[in-house]
């Protein structure tokens, strides 16, 4: 040190191993140096203990990804990443120990100074086994060179070691949000900045820390970087495995559900329904939103709204029904998040109205007439009408305004057979057969009497015969055709006047106002034409004028 200008810090180097020699003679250097020792056992015990705290962590965090790769899987995969990067730095600085323990203790192999604890992991001969605890020549050679403004670079220098613990923390950062707790820390601990020595002279980082230290400080300040390794490595695993449930629900309630599209099976179908565990809090309502549309944009309800009940949880929906059809609603969840977040849940509900209906058939009276309208009402329990679909065996069948008419083809039976869409496919529903008949004979009438007294006055004024369907519900009109007109001239003789159509000709309505009171009359051979087509006679009407 005597030849050559020398900086502050070599100068001041120099000064303190002259004061070092001097304590060395007064027999106080071998304690300082012990207290290193000191310190660095105490070291050793943290870092350790960081050590088996973070495995600890590490099997929690194994057995909650057994259970659950794909949840627990992203943050596994980090904490491991982790775990390898800070495992790679700490035996690299363990490395760097052992170069230097052996520098300055050539006497010892260095597979003597480090090996295996009784718990299986790498560990460096105590410093209390190091005889020459004070040579700072060997880790300055080792970690920076001669000149300390121009740090060395390669294997186990300072400078390869700052580049990993700067690897390292930038890594870690990657995994926290931006301004956490966690990141400034790491930020901090992890600082490679220059900074004032002693005497106010500006250094880097290399030649601060390790230029011209001694051996024992050295080692202890390598430790105290290992342990903040271990202790970043914690508090990162920590904050990975919260994190796997940090945006979980938690729940107090477990119900079963059972969800099905239909409840009313038809036979042949099958029933489906999705069973599942739900899940809520009955301490936590949220709310429920309920109207015609959802608004994604605002996540907001529009148009009508209807109120929602909240209890314990479960939101409970009532809808009066008055009017019949179908109708769909849509609505939100809003819910808080963990996080504090209001997240929003859309659904949708959709049911059918219809009226109070029951079926009542007369099992005597399933008949259907020939050559008028039928009207049949069918329906499906649990399908909407317009679901339905009907065909019949003998005639036709046709949907209405009001249901559906059949027109049968012949006498006889017909089958009606229906068929509906249950869960788009079409289903048969059943079928019912029905008797075809044709329509009951008309009753012939003159002034309202198919027989007996009437008035003279009152049968000269009548119009002509008329083809009453009595007790006939259809909404039939038959017409007669034809008639006879038969009566008693004064001769004695009878006379017929044949007429067609239904009215009274004019020589019918001159017998008519010419004959005398007592006189009896006849209608006969009285044609009509049902609606059908067929022909057919009516009984006579005798009419006695009065």
């Amino acid at each position: 040190m005597a030849g050559g200008k020398l900086s502050p810090r070599q100068k001041m180097i120099g000064m303190m191993y002259l004061v070092l020699t001097a304590l060395l003679a007064m027999n106080v250097s071998k304690d300082i140096l012990n207290a290193f020792v000191t310190v660095n056992d105490g070291l050793e015990k943290t870092k350790n203990n960081f050590r088996d705290k973070n495995e600890d962590q590490y099997a929690a965090f194994q057995a909650s990804y057994s259970e659950n790769q794909a949840k627990v899987g992203p943050f596994y995969n980090k904490a491991m990443e982790v775990k390898k990067l800070a495992d790679e730095i700490v035996n690299y600085i363990d490395q760097i120990k052992v170069e230097i323990i052996a520098g300055v203790e050539p006497s010892i192999p260095k597979e003597k100074i480090i090996g295996k604890d009784e718990f299986g992991s790498d560990t460096i001969l105590n410093l209390m086994n190091v005889r020459v605890k004070d040579n700072y020549i060997v880790p300055t050679n080792i970690l920076v060179g001669s000149e300390p403004a121009n740090p060395k670079t390669g294997k186990y220098s300072a400078l390869e070691l700052k580049s990993k613990l700067e690897g390292f923390r930038d890594k870690l950062i990657t995994y926290l949000p931006a301004e956490s707790a966690i990141a400034n820390s790491l930020q901090e601990t992890f600082k490679f900045g220059e900074k004032r020595n002693a005497s106010g002279v500006v250094e880097n980082w290399p030649s601060y820390n390790f230029y011209g230290v001694p051996t024992a400080a050295t080692v202890t300040l390598l430790t105290k970087i290992q342990t903040d390794i271990r202790n970043a490595e914690s508090d990162l695993v920590k904050y990975l495995y919260a994190s796997v449930d940090a945006a979980s629900y938690k729940f107090n309630v477990l119900e079963s559900a059972v969800i099905s599209p239909s409840n009313y099976i038809i036979q042949g179908d099958t029933f489906r329904a999705e069973v599942f565990l739900a899940a809520f809090d009955s301490t936590k309502n949220p709310q429920v939103f309920l109207g015609e549309e959802y608004d994604s944009t605002n996540a907001t309800v529009t148009g009508d709204t209807i109120g929602v009940e909240v209890q314990q949880g479960k939101g409970f929906i009532k809808i009066p029904a008055r009017a019949e059809g179908d109708f769909t609603y849509e609505g939100v969840i809003k819910y808080k998040a963990p996080s504090g977040e209001i997240n929003n849940y859309p659904f949708n509900v959709a049911y059918k109205v219809a009226k109070p209906s029951t079926t009542i058939s007369a099992t005597k009276m399933n008949v259907f007439y020939l050559g008028v309208d039928n009207p049949v009402d069918i329906s499906a329990p649990g399908v909407a009408k317009d679901q339905i679909t009907a065909s019949i065996s003998n005639g036709s069948i046709s949907k209405s305004p009001e249901g559906w008419v059949v027109k049968p083809g012949k006498v006889g039976t017909a089958n009606v057979s229906v068929t509906a869409e249950v869960d788009g496919k079409r289903q048969n529903m059943g079928s019912m057969e029905f008797r075809v008949k044709k329509i009951p004979t008309p009753i012939a009438e003159v002034s309202g009497k198919n027989s007996g007294a009437v008035p003279k006055n009152k049968l000269a004024a009548t119009a002509g015969i008329i083809a009453n369907m009595e007790n006939f519900e259809f909404d039939v009109r038959v017409v007669v055709s034809s008639y006879d007109f038969v009566y008693v001239q004064a001769n004695g003789l009878s006379k017929t006047i044949s007429v067609t159509g239904p009215r009274f000709d004019d020589q019918v309505k001159n017998v008519l106002r010419a004959i005398a009171p007592g006189s009896r009359v006849t209608f006969e051979n009285i044609k009509v034409k049902m609606p059908d087509g067929e022909l057919r006679t009516l009984s006579p009407v005798v009419i006695k004028a009065i």
